[in-house]
């Protein structure tokens, strides 16, 4: 049993990554299979096509790419930006009551089933601009609903990290005559910028996964509501496919400055032990 456990200890890490990463292997490879004669996608090995790939922008796919795009961006930059004031809000706060009081309020989205949050949304939309059906703010419609959605991720993503940053680093840019504006740059937005990348990735993909939001809140094409209009076809799985690959080129980069970063660290001390 302790070899099992340990096994597993070892192990489990690669388990997950394979679970992860194998049906994306699939979808990389099904996504040049030929699909059948509806052209709905196939369940078995037909013959190698690329027909997927070559009709990918056809069917108004172009333009919802660009309006995924649009949303996406515009969502993290929103999410990124009240995640960060709002981190650094609660670290500057002395009253932990304001503390605990947030993080509760921002826990209830996180539960909260997405079907109800749009439905809730629709209501806010429809008091504020009208109805859906004589609406044309498609695309603010979507940036909002999606900001709503990831900003609970974003705050409990950032949170941990902002409350580590030594309130000393602050006080001591502020002694040297900086302002409290340009200390907040030079000291605790640049900590803070592992977070920030990580968040605006998490806002960015959860946009670009969404289909309920969109589908109740807006009338905007998207790749996601796409996705799910009748039966699944073979250019969804060239979404996968290109998931994959910006996926393994991001782990590529990251493990590439890994090593260079552990290597600079290794020769540093060499080269003060000869001085």
């Amino acid at each position: 049993m302790s070899k099992f456990t340990e096994f597993l200890k070892k192990s489990y890490i690669y388990i997950i990554l394979a679970l992860t990463y194998i049906p994306l292997c699939f979808a990389a490879i099904f996504s040049f299979n030929k699909p059948s004669d509806k052209g709905y996608l196939s369940s078995k090995w037909n013959t190698f096509s690329a027909e997927a790939w070559t009709t990918f922008f056809d069917g108004g796919r172009d333009v919802a790419l660009i309006n995924s795009v649009i949303i996406a961006i515009f969502t993290a930059v929103l999410v990124i930006s009240i995640s960060l004031v709002t981190v650094f809000a609660l670290w500057r706060q002395k009253n932990k009551n304001y503390e605990r009081v947030i993080k509760s309020v921002n826990n209830i989205p996180l539960i909260n089933p997405d079907n109800i949050t749009a439905i809730g949304l629709v209501l806010v939309f429809s008091f504020f601009f009208g109805t859906l059906s004589v609406a044309k703010e498609g695309l603010l419609r979507g940036i909002v609903g999606h900001t709503v959605m990831a900003l609970p991720y974003g705050i409990s993503l950032m949170y941990p990290r902002s409350e580590k940053f030594e309130r000393s680093l602050f006080e001591a840019s502020q002694d040297l005559g900086y302002s409290k504006f340009k200390t907040w740059f030079k000291t605790y937005f640049i900590y803070m910028i592992p977070s920030i990348i990580f968040v605006g990735l998490v806002a960015a993909f959860l946009s670009f996964d969404d289909f309920i939001i969109l589908k109740t809140t807006t009338n905007t094409s998207t790749l996601g509501t796409k996705l799910y209009e009748g039966n699944f076809r073979g250019w969804g799985l060239v979404v996968g496919a290109a998931v994959l690959t910006l996926t393994l080129i991001g782990n590529a980069i990251y493990i590439a400055y890994k090593v260079r970063k552990n290597k600079l660290k290794k020769i540093a001390p060499k080269g003060n032990n000869e001085n």
